[in-house]
């Protein structure tokens, strides 16, 4: 699991007690302090010292999501591959459900719906979908959209760690808005076999100086990248339309009722 983390020591303590306090526990947790400011290296820590499964990594200034992220990657040992975001936090079930439901149907990717946390807490139950088999093209869809369950965000999925590494797939450093979108591109193209979980055990928090929520001066200064990521998504869209060989297409999944 990656915790990519900046300035965040208001919401960390929170999301690390969530993630430590897992049902699942053979986990790999790497988070990565990209020069906070506040206290979130302290808390990095703290939590570090009393459990041995989280390893703290430190930038020596500023680098971006997209760079913690990937010296992350750059260590992860595990079979699977998840993202959690340092002011989020997520349900004791969250790793277990995605893990099982990756194993029994021999999953490349698992995605599941998520709980938007903005003026008030919202009870997960309220989020539960039917779970249905994916094909590549309605994935991608669904990656594409800017509405609906499955978009383009990393903490909402579960990926293989052996596909990520065959094709060294990583964060560009250089997109600061829209890197895990072209990221879970880049890896769907290259995945066979899809499935929406319907459990949402994941708390996304809407905060005050997200990138994404900021003011609208800083959303023009990042408009050039995120025109940049579209059209790169696109391209890759588009080469599977073709038939390219770099992106080979998968066999349709025939959606089913669980």
């Amino acid at each position: 699991m990656i915790i990519p983390v900046y300035n965040t020591a208001e919401y960390l303590t929170h999301c690390l007690t969530s993630i430590v306090d897992q049902t699942y526990h053979n986990l790999q947790i790497i988070a990565v302090d990209d020069a906070s400011s506040d206290d979130s290296a302290l808390i990095l820590r703290t939590f570090a010292e009393v459990d041995p499964r989280i390893t703290v990594l430190t930038q020596d200034h500023n680098q971006g999501v997209s760079a913690a992220r990937n010296a992350a990657l750059a260590i992860t040992h595990g079979v699977y591959t998840l993202f959690v975001d340092g002011d989020d936090w997520v349900e004791p079930t969250y790793v277990h459900r995605f893990v099982t439901m990756m194993e029994v149907g021999d999953y490349d990717l698992v995605v599941n719906p998520f709980v938007l946390e903005k003026d008030q807490p919202h009870d997960p139950a309220d989020k539960l979908l039917r779970k249905r088999e994916l094909t590549r093209a309605q994935f991608l869809d669904g990656v594409r959209s800017p509405v609906g369950e499955i978009r383009g965000y990393l903490w909402n999925k579960i990926f293989r760690t052996s596909i990520i590494e065959r094709y060294h797939l990583r964060f560009d450093p250089d997109v600061a808005l829209m890197e895990d979108e072209l990221f879970v591109v880049e890896y769907g193209v290259r995945a066979q076999k899809f499935c929406f979980g319907g459990h949402a055990d994941y708390h996304y928090v809407m905060r005050e100086g997200s990138a994404t929520h900021g003011p609208g001066e800083e959303l023009i200064t990042v408009l050039p990248q995120q025109i940049m990521s579209l059209h790169r998504v696109n391209r890759i869209i588009a080469s599977i339309s073709r038939g390219s060989k770099q992106f080979p297409l998968a066999p349709d999944a025939t959606p089913e009722e669980e």
